[in-house]
């Protein structure tokens, strides 16, 4: 990215921040109505079986890799199903794990509430939305911004006045490695930066059946995303978190999180 000098860098999370649709996907009656209707129950998927035996053990490699949220579905209820001495067809579980993955994906938009934030910010800094997210997410994100009419790219094709998506299935980490903001600078050009602003609940808007949202997890998560952030871009980071106590707070907290970047 090149050209003038911008006054920041704002870097959003997207699930349980930009979008709680991300996360109330995962509610109970949410989720064992999602695995119904996309054949994934029928499969023998349990809502509980869908955190403690597919999501939760696949996470680091559902978020770091290429792999896909799909297919790491299709893997998981097959390999139970082995485990029950059933010889699921792959076809079968491909097709459900795909209106699965489909369903989370249309339940994953971003909130109206920040379109006239997003739209203000976008001419006056630099917006990465910087996500611990599968595969699919990239291309998601992109969409769901350019539904706003705001212009958005993956990192590595930054270019100006574009919003960025940075993904940990495409850095290869998550946001808490250093690694992950060091790939980004090369991208971003460091020296645009003036200040750095971060906006992320660092988990803890997450179900609390996935082990992402742990109490110890978002603490420690929330230290070390700092501090990598702040050795990648030798600059302090503002950081506003995104900690929702009720489902009255949203609206509050958004205006709160523009105060905090455009005060």
């Amino acid at each position: 990215m090149s050209g003038k000098k911008r006054r920041g860098l704002v870097v959003l999370d997207f699930s349980g921040t930009l979008s709680l649709g991300a996360v109330h996907f995962g509610r109970p009656h949410n989720l064992e109505r999602a695995l119904r209707e996309s054949g994934l129950a029928a499969l023998g998927l349990s809502p509980a079986s869908f955190w403690s035996e597919v999501i939760n053990p696949s996470w680091q490699e559902g978020s770091t890799t290429s792999i896909g949220y799909r297919r790491l579905l299709c893997e998981g209820v097959r390999r139970l199903a082995a485990a029950r001495g059933e010889n699921l067809p792959p076809a079968a579980a491909w097709s459900a794990a795909g209106r699965f993955t489909a369903a989370y994906l249309r339940a994953s938009t971003i909130e109206p509430e920040w379109a006239p934030l997003l739209r203000r910010l976008a001419p006056l800094k630099t917006i990465l939305v910087a996500t611990d997210h599968y595969a699919e997410a990239t291309a998601h994100i992109v969409r769901q911004l350019a539904a706003l009419g705001l212009e958005a790219a993956p990192a590595h094709q930054a270019y100006q006045e574009s919003i960025l998506v940075a993904n940990s299935a495409d850095l290869g980490c998550h946001k808490e490695n250093a690694n992950f903001w060091r790939t980004l600078r090369q991208y971003l050009e460091p020296e645009n930066f003036s200040t750095v602003a971060l906006v992320d609940d660092f988990g803890y808007n997450e179900q609390p059946a996935d082990s992402y949202a742990a109490a110890e997890k978002v603490a420690a998560r929330q230290a070390a995303t700092v501090e990598a952030i702040a050795s990648a871009w030798q600059t302090p980071v503002n950081v506003f978190p995104f900690f929702l106590h009720g489902k009255d707070d949203f609206p509050a907290l958004v205006a709160a999180a523009e105060k905090f970047l455009l005060g």
